[in-house]
Order: C-alpha cells, then sequence, then structure tokens
C-alpha cells in the first residue's frame, strides 16, 4: 500500500511540472470563436495578432496602447485530459454509520469535454493609456477513473472484518470543474470498489460519494 502512495505522490508531482508549461489559462496561439466568426491568434512578444479565418491580418493589439481598443471575448472548445487529485469525499450515513468527511490518497485520470473564455480587456491608466487585460474562465464535464485506498475495519463492514488496513480502491464517475484564471477546482460524484476479497462486506463498496477534486492539465 505505501508503494501506491508513494507512486500516486510522483505521478501528481511530476503532473504539476507538466502543468506549468501546458496550462489552458494562459491564451496560446490558435483558431478561436468570437461573436463576429472566428479568428487566429497569435502572440509576438507583447502584441497580440489576430487574422481572420483565412489568414488576413485585422488587429495588431499592444500591451499597452495610446487610443481606444475594442473589447472582445475568444472560445475555444478542446477535448480535456486531467490528473484528478480528489482530496475528500463525502459519504452519507450508511449500516448505522454516520455520515462521513474522508480524507485519503486519491488520484484518477479525467476525460472530457471542455470551453475556454478569454476576455480581451483594455482599462484606462492614469496615464490616459489604454492596458491590455486577458482574464480567462474555463468549465469542464466528463467522467474520470483512478486508484485511492480507505481504511477498512470492523466498524466499516458490520463487525465481519476483524482487522483494520488500508484497501486499495477503484474509483470511478464524473465530475465538473471550473476554472478562472490560473485557479481551478471541481465537484466529483462517484462510486468505489474496494479491490479485495472482503469487497462484499465494505458497507461502502459500489455505493456513491461526493468529493473535492484539482485538476492538474495534461493537455
Amino acid at each position: 500500500m505505501r508503494l501506491l502512495v508513494y507512486i500516486s505522490f510522483i505521478f501528481l508531482l511530476g503532473s504539476c511540472g507538466v502543468i506549468q508549461n501546458t496550462s489552458k489559462f494562459g491564451l496560446k496561439d490558435g483558431l478561436y470563436r468570437t461573436n463576429q466568426g472566428k479568428v487566429l491568434i497569435e502572440t509576438q512578444n507583447d502584441t497580440l495578432l489576430v487574422f481572420s479565418e483565412n489568414g488576413k491580418k485585422e488587429h495588431s493589439l499592444l500591451a499597452i496602447s495610446s487610443v481606444p481598443q475594442r473589447n472582445f471575448t475568444l472560445e475555444k472548445s478542446t477535448f480535456d485530459i486531467d490528473v484528478l487529485a480528489i482530496p475528500a469525499k463525502y459519504r452519507v450515513s450508511l449500516s448505522g454509520m454516520p455520515a462521513q468527511l474522508n480524507s485519503e490518497i486519491n488520484a484518477a485520470l479525467y476525460f472530457g469535454k471542455r470551453n475556454d473564455y478569454f476576455q480581451v480587456n483594455f482599462e484606462k491608466s492614469p496615464s490616459n493609456r489604454f492596458k491590455r487585460k486577458i482574464d480567462h474562465y474555463g468549465f469542464s464535464i466528463g467522467g474520470f477513473v483512478g486508484l485511492g485506498n480507505s481504511v477498512i475495519n470492523s466498524d466499516v463492514s458490520q463487525g465481519l472484518i476483524p482487522y483494520e488496513y488500508q484497501g486499495i480502491t477503484f474509483s470511478k464517475g464524473i465530475a465538473g470543474i471550473i476554472a478562472i484564471n490560473n485557479f481551478t477546482l471541481g465537484i466529483a460524484y462517484g462510486f468505489d470498489n474496494l479491490l479485495d476479497n472482503n469487497s462484499s462486506q465494505w458497507i461502502y463498496n459500489q455505493k456513491p460519494w461526493v468529493g473535492l477534486a484539482l485538476g492538474l492539465n495534461l493537455n
């Protein structure tokens, strides 16, 4: 069991390194939708270049401009692959056990559809210049599968398991994730299966739970 814990930590730490390089809250070059159609975006130093879909240049938006600029929103849909860390699970009262809030190590692979919105605004500064500001909002919903652990003992088996140990569980379910700039948070709804011969005695086996989900972007 300790080996599983160490592997999970290494996996999550490695994913943290990935998210620093590929996080979706940074505006990247590519094709986006606006309320006036699709545009191509390229970044060149501090300048944001806007092209029509056929490649014709339309705007060059500096980070600081001396003249007013039009605010607009860029939208992009992608297939999302994340690693989810689920640090807390809420389980309802069951078989004489009160409602539980469990904090155990859980890691899952998440996949789903994601929509990202980048609001490009120009705010007037005290020097009467206009500073470009980009705010990001993202929404994603999809499914997940993963591994975790749970305390198995007499209390959660109605006295059928006379000893205590950390059982390995397989998790599956759905999750919704919201991102605001570099802040990401989600809610997961899932089920656990105990991966040993005591699964039929564990009162939470295949019973639903609701958990807090933290996403680490992989794509």
